[in-house]
């Protein structure tokens, strides 16, 4: 059996629905049908995705305590479209502006969950508007609300954590004589009240339910070809990846290749279950697999993923590294503040904190700085802001030993100034922090060093 995911932007228009559906009918195993909110449609300028336009909705709402109707009337175009372009009855699209209006009116901002309710009814629509379209085309199918079925979640400060007893939930349901048409994004807690995943999470319900029915693989469909050697919105037409393991991905997602959500692996490694990125427009296309384990590995690196707005807080005493538990005190400082740490490199006299500049604002700056003197002594402290991080992640990696040289070469000749370097102990990345104004140079230096140039000669 297949579980197959669609993005917003393989559901954007009624062309791509129809491909979408078209799809899950040419191959008998594809049975469960998980699917995002309508994307942005290339046919109307200035168009945004339903879910910006919910969350809108939903704002306008908390603050002013009224619908905002040209919001609803753009909800309404977006969504008519779509069902008038598949021929669907007037009835159906009807009904789901009437079921988001409800929604929308509902809205209190004491109750965050009603707010949960409406965004998630952008992923209820293509569900909706997907089993409407598949049995126009003679496939039994049914909508399957996440809540309903049992994928219980629980909100935390790192994220969403899926319960176990969804597995055991989901797992129950009959996909044998129907396909079932499933919106992402979202689940329930304990209180019965909607939780949703954070943006892409759509990726995260395909992949749980890989795992919770026993799926031999996991599609995932979008509006690309391939994952490639570098995110396209920094490099355009680097060469396509077409197979990657399950730990490459992971790095690569988890600093900015928007292809996956950084979350969606974790439920099919268990299970190793492979999973295929696929294009929507282009269904011949090979894709990219990720894989548990690469047995073939003919370059020593696989992708190179770039992220910004990171900065570093960096103290200096004299042998602070022969301090037991600093720091455990340091990072606990982060804790309080709520700010994930993203990378602690240290030295003899020195040591430096790596987070999102984001996170770490002016006032949590201070009270952090106060801390530290007053609690530990160290007033030597400094802060640097605007630097990006360049990520190469390769499994060849650990049998090549002179991947670390020719990326400072790289590096050096362009002029570009490295921060920090850290080399992953498991030698599947390695990472330059440079400054932000740098990072489209480093990785396109990077870029040519690595992949310009001929594979690895294994003979």
């Amino acid at each position: 059996m297949i579980v197959c995911k669609f993005g917003g932007s393989s559901l954007a228009e009624a062309s791509l629905f129809q491909k979408a559906c078209e799809i899950m009918c040419a191959d008998p195993r594809r049975k469960i049908m998980v699917v995002s909110a309508p994307g942005k449609r290339s046919s109307v300028p200035g168009d945004i995705k339903l879910t910006d336009r919910l969350i809108d909705l939903s704002e306008t709402k908390e603050k002013k305590g009224s619908v905002d109707t040209d919001i609803v009337n753009a909800v309404d175009e977006q969504i008519r479209s779509i069902c008038t372009g598949l021929s669907l009855p007037d009835e159906l699209p009807d009904q789901l502006i009437d079921d988001i209006l409800t929604l929308a009116l509902k809205v209190d901002p004491d109750k965050p969950w009603t707010r949960a309710d409406l965004i998630a009814s952008g992923e209820i629509v293509s569900a909706k508007i997907a089993t409407a379209c598949l049995r126009n085309m003679g496939t039994p199918a049914r909508i399957v609300d996440p809540r309903e079925a049992g994928l219980l979640v629980r909100s935390s400060n790192s994220g969403t954590i899926i319960l176990p007893e969804s597995y055991r939930h989901l797992g129950r349901l009959n996909w044998t004589k129907e396909i079932l048409c499933v919106p992402g994004f979202f689940g329930v807690n304990e209180h019965g009240h909607t939780v949703l995943f954070s943006r892409g999470g759509s990726d995260i319900t395909g992949s749980v339910l890989a795992k919770a029915t026993g799926a031999k693989l996991y599609e995932n469909w979008t509006d690309r070809d391939s994952v490639f050697a570098v995110n396209p919105e920094i490099i355009e037409q680097t060469v396509p990846i077409l197979e990657i393991s399950y730990r490459e991905m992971r790095e690569l997602a988890y600093m900015g290749f928007s292809i996956l959500h950084p979350e969606a692996l974790e439920p099919v490694i268990e299970q190793r279950i492979p999973v295929h990125i696929r294009n929507t427009n282009n269904p011949a296309a090979p894709g990219t697999k990720i894989i548990p384990e690469r047995t073939h590995i003919d370059r020593a690196i696989t992708g190179i993923a770039a992220s910004d707005q990171f900065v570093a807080l960096s103290l200096r005493r004299v042998l602070i590294n022969q301090e037991i538990g600093i720091l455990y005190h340091i990072l606990r400082f982060f804790v309080d503040e709520s700010i994930n740490v993203h990378h602690v490199p240290t030295g003899i006299d020195s040591l430096s904190i790596i987070v999102r500049d984001e996170d770490l604002t002016l006032e949590k700056e201070q009270r952090i700085r106060e801390r530290l003197k007053h609690e530990l002594g160290i007033s030597d402290v400094i802060v640097t802001r605007g630097l990006a991080i360049i990520m190469l992640v390769g499994e060849g990696i650990r049998d090549n030993v002179d991947i670390l040289a020719k990326a400072t070469g790289a590096l050096a000749e362009e002029r570009i100034s490295i921060e920090t370097v850290i080399l992953d102990y498991f030698e599947i990345s390695l990472i330059f922090m440079v400054r932000d104004y740098d990072k489209t140079r480093a990785a396109s230096a990077l870029y040519r060093t690595f992949f310009k140039k001929k594979p690895l000669d294994r003979s």
